[in-house]
């Protein structure tokens, strides 16, 4: 199985780590400021199954510079581990950064994960509209990428899908106020279907009000699994060719 969101250097535990490298096939770690980009890039040369991400969450660009974009942009090329451009975006669920600025920064990050070809990984929460709107601009996407922890309407997903993203959901697909999410989820074409923790975010169900970590991801596959009306094994095998599909994930884990 294959966590294509989490934030590694956020568990809790080593044991929590430990638990994840061992029990999940491949790990997609983010870097989403500048402190967990470093982190990002430690743990994903550490070990074979980790790969990172590096980029810039809506909430942390006020303490960003063009000159910071520069370095990631450096630091994107050097590391041979860091296989995606993210995660960026817009959310406008709290009053952190103002939106002007969100936007001026996701754009920038877009043109590098263009600029290098590299997936972008987008954040959107409470803004479909805005982010269809920047994501539009700059289409089409050589590289493609993932809506991660996909909230969105039925609009934004069809419009992401046209322009050749993934659609990635998380545990909180599995709470039983989400019925929207599923809905959106059961239109997903399941050649542009994904599945992550956010972890430690965003627990499944079964796990809510604790630390999630990537080996919950199994409770999610079970149950969009259940939703859809296929076995787990078969969902985690679709799910698992998309991403390496995606993330150009080949090597064995050893």
């Amino acid at each position: 199985m294959i966590d294509t969101h989490c934030h590694l250097d956020m568990l809790k535990t080593e044991e929590d780590l430990k638990d994840s490298i061992e029990k999940v096939d491949y790990l997609l770690t983010i870097g989403c400021d500048k402190e967990e980009i470093k982190k990002a890039i430690e743990l994903a040369n550490k070990y074979d199954n980790i790969f990172a991400s590096i980029g810039y969450h809506p909430y942390d660009v006020n303490d960003i510079t063009d000159e910071d974009l520069e370095e990631l942009k450096e630091l994107a090329q050097k590391e041979e581990k860091v296989i995606a451009i993210g995660e960026c975006g817009l959310d406008y669920y709290r009053d952190y950064t103002p939106k002007d600025k969100q936007k001026y920064f996701f754009e920038k990050q877009i043109k590098i994960a263009k600029e290098l070809n590299l997936p972008l990984i987008v954040h959107s929460r409470e803004a479909p509209r805005d982010t269809e709107k920047i994501l539009e601009k700059y289409a089409p996407y050589p590289a493609s990428g993932i809506i991660h922890c996909f909230g969105g309407d039925m609009q934004m997903m069809e419009k992401c899908v046209d322009m050749g993203f993934y659609i990635s959901f998380a545990g909180n697909v599995t709470y039983p106020k989400a019925e929207n999410l599923r809905q959106v989820l059961k239109k997903v074409p399941l050649d542009r279907l994904l599945l992550e923790t956010d972890s430690p975010f965003l627990a499944p169900q079964k796990k809510r009000g604790k630390p999630n970590k990537p080996s919950y991801i199994y409770y999610t596959r079970d149950f969009v699994a259940s939703l859809l009306g296929i076995s787990p094994e078969e969902l985690e095998k679709i799910t698992d060719e998309n991403a390496k599909r995606l993330l150009k994930i080949s090597q064995p884990v050893s």
